[in-house]
Parts: structure tokens; C-alpha cells; sequence
């Protein structure tokens, strides 16, 4: 089974809701989310596999996030594939196509070209 879930360092740290604690790590994880009614945003989401992208901040063993409603400090998620049910073949697969890329995506973040991490994502998860 592959690892789905992956912590890189961000060159630019985000700051934190305190300036001496920035958030310097991105959380890369590959998940399956069911869909359906969303009750915050009011849309309808997909069911499928996702790439979430987190900022977190490592420190002396804990792992802090910060939730303020914007999209750079919040993170957010990229749906790689449409799924009627939870494959875990599927949720390896995308692992394996696109964690090893989870330096790249970081320092995309890091720069906060959120477009180009949406591109480069489904270029290499779709082997294009």
C-alpha cells in the first residue's frame, strides 16, 4: 500500500496567527470524500479521489493549522478522479503519480501559483 499522505518544507513560510510561528510545512494527502450536499458552502460535491493541500506548522512534535476562510493559509483540495465507489487500488494509484511530485507542488504554493499546481497535477496524474 502506498503512503498517501506527505509533509514538505515551504520556502516561504505563510505567517501564522502569530508572526513568530509561521506555518513551514504543506501537508500533501490523497483521499477519498463521498460527496453530496455541502452544508458550509451550499454547493454539491464530487465523489472521488482528492488531493488536499494543507500549510501546517511542525514544531516539537504537533501539528497546528490555521483557519481563517482564505485560500492561502486554509489550503484547499484538487479532485484527481470521479469515483461511484472508494477504490483503494485508485488511491494508490494517484499516490504513486502524484506525491513524488510534492516538492514542486510546494514550492508552486510557496509562490502562491495555485493555477499552476492545479495544471501540474492533473498533467502528471493523467501521465500526460
Amino acid at each position: 500500500m502506498a503512503n498517501l499522505r506527505e509533509y514538505k518544507e515551504l520556502k516561504n513560510p505563510i505567517p501564522g496567527s502569530r508572526p513568530e510561528e509561521p506555518l513551514n510545512e504543506l501537508k500533501l494527502e490523497i483521499n477519498y470524500q463521498l460527496g453530496g450536499h455541502n452544508w458550509f458552502s451550499g454547493d454539491i460535491d464530487s465523489r472521488g479521489v482528492f488531493l488536499s493541500l494543507t500549510p501546517v506548522r511542525r514544531c516539537n512534535g504537533f501539528i497546528s493549522i490555521r483557519i481563517d476562510g482564505k485560500l492561502h493559509t486554509m489550503g484547499y483540495k484538487i479532485l484527481l478522479k470521479e469515483l461511484g465507489r472508494k477504490s483503494q487500488k485508485q488511491l494508490n494509484l494517484a499516490a504513486e503519480r502524484v506525491l513524488p511530485f510534492a516538492g514542486a507542488i510546494a514550492d508552486l504554493y510557496s509562490e502562491g501559483k495555485h493555477n499552476e499546481i492545479v495544471q501540474l497535477v492533473k498533467k502528471v496524474y493523467n501521465n500526460e
